[in-house]
């Protein structure tokens, strides 16, 4: 009997992504796979976009990678915790994903919850994971133009958003985030910089600007460099 492909393989691997959802995932999923000793070089490549590569990336695929570890569950339910210690009226997560961290805020606070992201693929699958979930709004938006009246959130959240953005980009998200939010901004951002993370120390940009901090340090056994601050913002 003839036997099936080895699914580890990356031309096999390529292949069966070509068959899924188009030659363009093909070829960006075997890049990322390809590049790996070249992290420069790949960040250059294929993430010179992130509104793209999280489009490719993100829905089924993306979901199922992530709700297959244990550590990233562990890590929602803690920020969320941390969140609620906060006691918000209302909350903004920007670049929600698949809605991960909003369903884990949700257990913890009955608040209305905003959720946006510029993946219409993430977006899509946000829609699924937190389908009957109640008090949740979701939108299709950039962090760069929030389309949101200025102090319209109680706290406003990332996790592991502002670190996949060029420098300029990120310091527009940033601005945006202070100016919608009114109590409270808390940030997951990694540290260390790899082919689709800057590293940035968000906690001493807040500093930098003079707006004090609730609580710096980081994430309780996190695999990365990790960072979860709270700014502030009524001392801006």
């Amino acid at each position: 009997m003839e036997q099936p492909p080895d699914p580890s393989i990356l031309p096999v691997r390529a292949w069966q992504a070509w068959r899924r959802r188009g030659a363009k995932y093909a070829w960006h999923k075997a890049m990322r796979r390809a590049l790996g000793r070249w992290p420069g070089f790949k960040r250059k490549l294929i993430y010179a976009d992130p509104r793209e590569y999280w489009t490719l990336r993100g829905g089924h695929d993306y979901f199922r990678e992530q709700e297959g570890q244990e550590a990233r569950t562990m890590r929602a339910e803690w920020l969320a915790r941390r969140i609620s210690h906060y006691q918000p009226t209302s909350i903004l997560e920007v670049g929600c994903g698949y809605g991960k961290l909003i369903r884990a805020i949700r257990n913890q606070v009955e608040v209305p919850i905003t959720g946006v992201d510029f993946s219409p693929s993430q977006l899509e699958k946000a829609r699924d994971y937190l389908d009957g979930v109640e008090g949740v709004e979701l939108a299709l938006a950039s962090g760069m133009r929030l389309p949101f009246a200025d102090n319209s959130f109680d706290l406003v959240v990332t996790s592991a958003v502002i670190l996949h953005n060029a420098p300029p980009i990120a310091e527009a998200i940033r601005r945006e985030l202070i100016r919608v939010g009114r109590r409270f901004a808390a940030h997951n951002e990694d540290l260390d910089i790899t082919y689709n993370r800057y590293g940035y120390d968000t906690a001493a940009w807040y500093l930098d600007r003079g707006i004090p901090l609730a609580e710096v340090g980081p994430i309780p056994s996190a695999p990365y460099d990790s960072q979860f601050c709270v700014a502030e913002l009524w001392h801006r």
